[in-house]
């Protein structure tokens, strides 16, 4: 079988402080360890990891500057492990992020269900000598707080080094087994939505009227139980095809517009928020056009995309790819997930109020001729 990719992140040479341990060490010497350590680790006797640091693994043409070839390395890899210590590394300007910050960035970015990040500051002594650096230092630690709110952290004060690289082998191989077991949650939805029968041949069967009922019933169900967003105005819709279908995706035209209306004899204190049921795909650019504007937030995540209008707090959740029933059901889950995991919960709530207070002095506003 082709071995598994996993990509250490870290500084190289910076060296740990000695306190409470037999010796000190630098990152490159952990990185090392643990390299040699996973690569002769088994499944059914055959070796199936490949241990990609900078050290010994990478090799570039001339053509290619250091930092396009991490970037690449790390796009070839299939799991992403930090080892962070609260260094950015350095960067090809002044004003620019350090490459373990690049690094970072780019594994949240596009990768971060197979992203792992092992908190290491505890053990290293970062020098404030140089400003420069201590900017850099500084924005990578803003944006490891702002973006990444798990890291694990060694507990333990290890009396030897040894100790504390045996901890940390022991953890990554936790990181792994994690990966092995999301990446075959992932690939039953995959089987489960690429098999036709059952629920999903039935839906294949719909016309667009038809399939629009289905799903639109279908959303209702799972995301009126959403966790905390039981007192905000949800509107439900549906494309029965792929986005990019324009038949499809004009039966729901720009539902933001009327959304005043849907206000009047309703118990809710707080919204709208719109969830649109895709049956087939939908892309960034087809969210957007749905608004009518570029300029606007779409976020990706596990579900399709999250889209917020600054200026009006118009928020939608378009969830793609919805079959039938389960995936319905899964979507609700990778919403909760994301709302929890990103932070968002508490910013889309106000959100909500914000654009529930607009909607009401829109109609407090509104003459009648």
């Amino acid at each position: 079988m082709n071995k598994l990719k996993i990509f250490l992140s870290s500084r190289v040479n910076s060296r740990s402080n000695s306190d409470s341990r037999d010796q000190s060490f630098t990152l490159g010497e952990l990185r090392t360890f643990l390299k040699n350590e996973l690569e002769e680790e088994t499944l059914f006797t055959e070796k199936i990891w490949d241990i990609v640091i900078h050290e010994t693994d990478f090799d570039s043409p001339i053509a290619k500057d250091a930092f396009g070839n991490c970037m690449d390395k790390m796009r070839e890899c299939n799991v992403i492990i930090i080892l962070y210590n609260g260094e950015a590394g350095w960067g090809t300007v002044d004003e620019s992020n350090g490459i373990c910050h690049e690094e970072f960035l780019v594994a949240v970015h596009e990768f971060s269900e197979m992203t792992f990040m092992f908190d290491l500051r505890k053990y290293f002594n970062i020098s404030e000598d140089d400003p420069r650096l201590l900017n850099k230092n500084k924005n990578f630690d803003n944006d490891v707080t702002r973006m990444f709110p798990h890291k694990e952290s060694p507990s333990e004060n290890f009396q030897t080094t040894t100790e504390l690289f045996q901890f940390a082998f022991q953890q990554i191989k936790k990181y792994l087994l994690k990966a092995i077991e999301l990446s075959f949650t992932t690939q039953k939805r995959i089987v489960s939505a690429s098999s036709v029968f059952g629920e999903t041949l039935d839906w294949s069967k719909l016309n667009y009227p038809e399939r629009e009922i289905e799903l639109k019933n279908m959303l209702k169900k799972a995301f009126s139980t959403l966790s905390e967003f039981e007192n905000i105005l949800k509107a439900y819709h549906a494309i029965p095809d792929h986005m990019s279908v324009s038949d499809a995706r004009n039966r729901i035209g720009r539902p933001f517009v009327y959304e005043h209306k849907l206000l009047e004899g309703r118990p809710e204190i707080s919204g709208i928020i719109h969830f649109i049921g895709v049956y087939g795909n939908a892309t960034e650019i087809q969210a957007k056009s749905l608004v009518g504007y570029p300029d606007i937030t779409v976020i990706k995540g596990a579900f399709g995309f999250y889209l917020w209008e600054k200026n009006v707090h118009i928020q939608i959740f378009f969830l793609r790819n919805c079959i039938n029933p389960q995936t319905v059901r899964t979507r609700l889950t990778e919403v909760n997930n994301w709302l929890n995991g990103s932070r968002e919960k508490s910013r889309i709530l106000i959100r909500s109020e914000a654009r529930f207070s607009i909607l009401k002095a829109i109609n407090n506003a509104h003459i009648n001729y």
